[in-house]
Order: structure tokens, then sequence, then C-alpha cells
């Protein structure tokens, strides 16, 4: 049985599950903002059409300084790609034959590429014992001999977050081991109080930090997402990258998000959170354990269980509500699921199914 690699694919995984995707099926697997984008995209779409007529710039200059100026870096410590999945490509170019670290579980593309690019890489999977957390003793042996080391930050499946100080710490040990350290923070404004890595940035000079614009604003089809770290290693990057990587569209509404990030990702962001507040001991009440999310997602499983939910996934599937398995996450092997947290007509929609199915059991 073949499974999609990531969610936002119902049709493939219905047709995994040799079942048929119901109309009007809820999909619960894709992780992006649940509310609509911003309104001005929509009301300037028209004057995207001369975008289309003309090559955009090279290296999106234009949307590289905004982002370095929101950041208070240089425009020279900043590179554009098409996604956050180009960059981290780039990245394990750049690192090709590196010996690699992953924290996991974590987004499967870090070791794809590395993968791809010869790299040997090695899993530090953090437990649910531990609420996902990081032992920094036994993570300093696991450093050893390493080049690059990837922390998806907050975490994607399981939602946490280390907070500044373990963040820092990370990047000290990772600092004495001569490794780069790449944090990934594709979700870190849905965080409340969002713990981000950038202030490191003037210390350090073996961070990369990675941005994307899919899931805050919720434009996955758009495909733009910024690097940030010191020259030298976007120079490294750089080299691999081809030019026109990011389209003119993509870089104009790029920036149209930049200048509306703070108000519109710190309301998301609320909405979300108290979304989640409510959902969380609704879950718990019907039997089931949710991983200690900090964003718009999270970890499920019934309490008490410990076998794969492939059942459980197949019964939500006949009940119009699609979620994303686990079976390829390091660690997880398919024990949980992955929902995302969507809007509150949505979400009681899945805790009427999910009562259903504890009723069943």
């Amino acid at each position: 049985m073949l499974l999609p690699n990531h969610g936002a694919n119902p049709e493939l995984l219905a047709r995994s599950l040799e079942t048929e995707l119901k109309e009007n099926s809820l999909d619960f697997s894709v992780n992006v903002n649940p509310y609509p984008p911003l309104s001005c995209l929509k009301e300037d779409w028209d004057s995207l059409y001369e975008d289309i007529l003309h090559y955009p710039h090279p290296s999106a200059a234009p949307f590289v300084q905004l982002a370095a100026k929101m950041a208070g870096l240089g425009s020279e410590q900043v590179l554009a790609g098409n996604g956050a999945a180009e960059l981290i490509f780039l990245i394990a170019q750049a690192y090709r034959g590196a010996n690699v670290l992953i924290i996991e579980p974590a987004f499967s593309e870090y070791r794809e590429a590395c993968e791809a690019n010869g790299c040997r890489v090695e899993s530090f999977i953090t437990q649910e014992e531990s609420k996902w957390g990081i032992s920094f003793v036994e993570l300093e042996k696991c450093l050893e001999d390493k080049e690059l080391c990837f922390l998806c930050h907050p975490n994607n499946p399981t939602g946490t977050a280390l907070d500044s100080f373990q963040l820092e710490r990370l990047l000290h040990l990772c600092s004495e081991k001569k490794v780069t350290l790449v944090v990934d923070e594709a979700f870190v404004h849905f965080m409340e109080n969002p713990v981000t890595a950038v202030p490191l940035l003037a210390q350090h000079n073996n961070l990369i930090i990675l941005r994307s614009l899919t899931k805050m604003f919720h434009l996955p089809g758009l495909r733009l997402g910024y690097a940030m770290s010191s020259l030298d290693l976007i120079l490294q990057m750089k080299k691999y990258q081809p030019p026109w990587s990011v389209n003119g569209p993509a870089q104009k509404i790029g920036m149209l998000c930049l200048e509306h990030e703070k108000l519109f990702a710190a309301d998301s962001a609320e909405k979300t959170a108290s979304e989640r507040k409510r959902l969380f001991p609704a879950l718990h009440r019907l039997g089931f354990e949710p991983s200690p999310s900090l964003v718009n997602f999270y970890l499920l499983r019934e309490k008490g269980e410990e076998k794969d939910q492939m059942s459980l996934i197949k019964y939500l599937l006949s009940k119009r509500i699609i979620v994303r398995h686990t079976f390829n996450f390091k660690g997880l092997e398919g024990r949980f699921i992955r929902l995302a947290i969507r809007t509150a007509q949505e979400n009681d929609v899945l805790l009427d199914t999910l009562e259903g199915w504890a009723a069943s059991c």
C-alpha cells in the first residue's frame, strides 16, 4: 500500500486505501491557515496580469529587500526560493555528501533532499513520554562528526516548540561541534508568542532559518519561501539556484503578505489558539490524546493505544474526514494521526465523528 508522503492529497489517499473519496469531505490533513487569505490579494489580482508578461527579477530582489528589512538583516543575508522545499534542496546540495542529523519526527523533505545528494543521514528521535522535548545530553552525543542538523521549529508533526533558552542552547551546542543548524520556521507565526531564531543570527554564522508564506497566508499553490543566514551560507546555497526561481506574481504577492504579516499573523494565531483551547479538552473527554501543540495542527491517538491508526483513518475517511497518516514520520510508525485545527464548525464535525468512533469501539 503506497500512501501519500504529504497531506493535502485526499484523492491519492483514498486510492491507496482502495476506496472512493466522498463529496464534501473535510481535509484535516492540510495544515495551512483555515481562514481566508488577505482580501487585498483578490482585489489586486487583475494587476498581476502585467507581471506574467515580463521576466521577473532573477533573484527576487524587491521581495528579498523587504524580507531583510523586516528581519533587521542585510539583503545579502536573505535568499528567496520557490517554496521552502526548494531551499531545503539547495541546502542539501551545498552540503552534498555531508553527515547530517535530523531531529525527528519531522518534515520528510529534509531526509529526501539530503539522501538525494549523497548525505549520510541519522535521526535523533524525540519521545511522547517527554512531551517531544529534546534531551541535550543525548543530542550532544549524536552531533559528533556531523556537519548539518535540521530542526523543524515549531515541529511538524507534533506542533511543539522549544523556548528561547532551549533554542539558544541548541545553537550554542551546534556551534561548539562546528555543525550548521537549519531551523525551519514555516509555522512560527501560528504561535501566540513566537519563538524565533532570527535574533541569534547576529552572533552565529552557522545558522540557516527557513520561512514559508504557504502556511500562514493560505497560499499553497503560490510556492514562495525564503532563507535567512550569514552571507557565506547564502552564497553557498545561491550557487545551485537557477535564475527566475520565483515568478513575478509570487514576488509581488509575497511583498503584500509581508507588509500585512504582523496584524494578519497575530489575528490568525489568536483564533487558532482559542479554537485549540476549546478543542483539546473535548478530545480528552472522548478518550483521545492530542500532542501539546502550540500551533495549527497536532498529533492524535487513542489513550492507551500503541497500535497503528489505519482503522481510524479508514473510518474517518468513510465519514468524510481526511487526516494525515504518520507512517513515514520517523519515530511514529503510524501510531498517530495528524490533524489540522480548522474552523469551529469544521472542528465540531470532527468531534461528532470521533464520538461516533469511540461509541463503536
